[in-house]
């Protein structure tokens, strides 16, 4: 039932003047809480895709959460889409920024795309190898299938990382799952596979259901590029005060988010656009605050190699971490004082 339409049912109820009034009250605050604050008249539009319904996008939620985006003067709008279609939104004008990992950049670029990382989202991959209990150990997945969302993403490349840390390369089985986290759980559900590469809070609906984590990617250790904030080399040339405005709102919702302080407005976002619980927010808040403690997000040039060095496309194997990468706008509002003044006192 509509907001509007419950007022109209409880109108029909109540004849009086005074129940109309309060209604019409109640009206106006849901609605004033319904969302995000928005941003002022004339403000510029940006419409930002992100790849999953995962936390490793949080810092972007929480920019749009806080009115962040708002007080840039920037009204974005956000989109959910996997893996190289989101891309493709990019390359055809629907949208201006991406928020997706060094994976899908580099597969972007070596077809001849332009694709260039500004800011870090997460340097290490958060995410975890969870099995059903038939396997008691890494080592016994031999011979069995794991899924990934889709060839050539970010869980694509972890699952890689981690065969091959364990020495198992070529011993299991990388089946793709539809493009999505829920499409994995499902694949995991019914048995099709073993177990999956999944992300926080999809990997607290993965304990609930009764898997196990074979491997926690941070834990792990090996730097990979999970997230990071991305535009078109082409956007930044003719828009670069734009991509700018971006980049201070994100931010600033960075420094928000490695806040203690902050941690039930961070969680209430990463429920809000993972469509998670907020048990299940807490526990991705939890896995996630740990890579968000640099208060400069550098994208790092090692996990960008490891993207390259672990690519599905021999093409990706051949570029560098520098070519996908655009420092520039971060040094400068490093060298403005913008980042200094996020933390002072």
């Amino acid at each position: 039932m509509s907001r509007a339409g419950a007022c109209g049912e409880a109108g029909a109820r109540h004849a009086s003047s005074f129940r109309d009034v309060l209604c019409g009250l109640v009206v106006a605050v849901l609605l004033g809480t319904a969302g995000p604050p928005a941003a002022g008249a004339g403000a510029a539009q940006i419409k930002l895709v992100y790849a999953q319904a995962s936390a490793a996008f949080t810092p972007v939620f929480a920019a749009l959460d806080q009115g962040f985006f708002a007080r840039e003067g920037l009204d974005v709008g956000f989109t959910q889409v996997t893996g190289s279609t989101a891309v493709a939104t990019l390359t055809s004008g629907e949208s201006q920024a991406l928020f997706i990992g060094a994976t899908e950049v580099a597969d972007f670029d070596a077809a001849g795309g332009d694709l260039v990382m500004v800011a870090a989202g997460s340097n290490y991959p958060v995410f975890s190898l969870y099995v059903n209990k038939s396997v008691p150990s890494i080592q016994g997945l031999a011979g069995r299938k794991i899924a990934v969302t889709r060839t050539g993403t970010s869980t694509d490349t972890a699952a890689r990382i981690i065969l091959e840390h364990f020495g198992l390369t070529g011993k299991v089985e990388i089946v793709t799952a539809g493009g999505t986290l829920a499409g994995i759980m499902a694949a995991m559900s019914a048995g099709i596979v073993a177990g999956g590469i999944i992300s926080p809070p999809t990997t607290a609906q993965a304990a609930g259901a009764g898997f196990t984590e074979l491997v926690n990617g941070v834990r792990l250790g090996i730097p990979m590029t999970q997230s990071a904030l991305t535009f078109r080399k082409s956007y930044l040339a003719r828009n670069r005060e734009t991509a700018l405005k971006v980049l201070r709102a994100y931010l600033a919702a960075w420094a928000y988010i490695r806040t203690p302080a902050n941690e039930a407005g961070t969680e209430a976002s990463i429920a809000r656009y993972t469509r998670s619980t907020s048990e299940q927010a807490a526990v991705a808040y939890r896995a996630f605050f740990p890579v968000w403690q640099d208060k400069i997000p550098r994208v790092d040039p090692r996990g960008v190699r490891n993207a390259i060095r672990f690519g599905a496309n021999p093409q990706v194997r051949k570029m560098t971490p520098a070519s996908l990468l655009d420092d520039s706008l971060l040094q400068e509002l490093v060298r403005s004082g913008y980042v200094k003044s996020l933390y002072s006192e």
